[in-house]
């Protein structure tokens, strides 16, 4: 909801310099008689003047949230687009990171920052840090992570190579030795 006191006041006398230029032109001479229909018959040019400026200052405000509606959701676009190429292109190693959120079920889990693999995934867009950034990175730190928003509906079972209804004992055996070392140090502290 639209708080009207975060309305500027070059907002606000814009909005009530149309309404009163729009009234004064729009509305018919007969209205206005002796001196007063006089004078704003002498000044009337300034008053449809200043229904154009007020109407162009508002036109001009509602095409720069134009562009920047367009502009963002093409920007969006364009990396959703960007993001589903890398998981196109994920390694065994990245995707053995991923599947430790779907194996552990959950949406946060601690994972060593240093791995080249969760490195990668970190600086491409894919995971991101659970509580913000933190502030020191030390040579093993071990942070909470979670898998981006923006990420989340493209990680299918598919890009993860998961298959739960139609893998074998020995695909499950694979994956499940496959599973980076430090996830299995973290199921141990549980």
């Amino acid at each position: 909801m639209l708080d009207l006191r975060q309305v500027s006041p070059l907002n606000w006398f814009m909005c009530w310099l149309l309404l009163s230029c729009m009234l004064v032109t729009l509305l018919p001479e007969q209205l206005f008689s002796g001196a007063f229909g006089l004078w704003l018959n002498d000044y009337r040019l300034l008053f449809v003047l200043g229904m154009v400026a007020s109407a162009s200052y508002f036109l001009s405000h509602a095409a720069v949230m134009l562009f920047q509606h367009v502009f963002y959701r093409k920007q969006r676009l364009m990396q959703q687009k960007l993001l589903k190429e890398l998981l196109d292109y994920l390694d065994a190693s990245e995707k053995a990171v991923l599947r430790e959120f779907v194996l552990q079920r959950k949406n946060v889990i601690k994972l060593p920052v240093t791995e080249p693999a969760v490195k990668n995934l970190l600086e491409q867009g894919i995971l991101t840090y659970a509580f913000g950034e933190p502030g020191e990175a030390g040579l093993n730190a071990i942070k909470p992570l979670m898998i981006t928003i923006a990420a989340r509906p493209l990680l299918t079972f598919k890009v993860l190579g998961l298959n739960p209804t139609n893998m074998t004992d020995e695909q499950k055996h694979l994956i499940l030795n496959n599973r980076p070392k430090y996830a299995y140090k973290q199921l141990d502290r549980h």
